[in-house]
């Protein structure tokens, strides 16, 4: 995991189009990527010499092209649900026009986790234009403010970016491992519950 993180950092500090690809992996793993907030802080510690607001515009690119990558798997994976499920799901269509948007720009702009609206906005169809615009918006709006931030504290701290992106980094391994601990003690003691 650590080799990992280092990779990541390696194609951050290869400039813009580093950063966009180290931003696309990352997102591309559904339910664990941390928040893009933080990434656009710690790329703006790391590279001060980058345009805040650029790195804040790439990161939500990288979001918003591996949530697509995301949307697309799903819509297609309706080919593989029955007729029943296919029906319950088509019922929400009305809802997600109205209300999709809102629920898609909120969860786009919020720290938390957005791959449960990614999943609902796909499974009713809802339009890919539409959701290429508004997650766009919403992130953009989070990854900005995240790379001001991490600009600010960058500044304020001159003498030491890399050590503080070293310990926003192991920060985010520690959580990522703490959770993984936690869900894996949670499903053995389901296990033991079913048994």
């Amino acid at each position: 995991m650590q080799d990992f993180f280092q990779i990541i950092t390696q194609l951050i500090l290869q400039g813009y189009l580093g950063l966009l690809l180290a931003c696309f992996i990352i997102n591309m793993i559904p339910f664990l990527s941390p928040s893009n907030m933080v990434l656009a802080g710690v790329a703006a510690v790391l590279m001060p010499s980058m345009v805040w607001l650029a790195i804040g515009v790439i990161v939500a690119v990288a979001a918003t092209l591996a949530k697509t990558v995301h949307y697309g798997i799903v819509r297609f994976s309706r080919k593989a649900m029955s007729e029943r499920l296919l029906k319950s799901v088509d019922l929400e269509k009305a809802r997600a026009e109205k209300w999709g948007g809102l629920a898609l720009f909120l969860a786009a702009a919020s720290p938390f986790p957005d791959d449960p609206v990614v999943v609902y906005t796909a499974l009713t169809r809802y339009s890919i234009v539409k959701f290429i615009l508004t997650y766009f918006a919403g992130k953009v709006t989070v990854t900005s403010a995240g790379a001001l931030i991490g600009y600010v504290a960058g500044g304020l701290l001159e003498g030491a970016p890399v050590i503080l992106a070293s310990l926003v980094l192991t920060a985010l391994i520690m959580g990522f491992l703490l959770k993984r601990r936690y869900d894996s003690k949670e499903d053995k003691s389901g296990d033991s519950h079913n048994s």
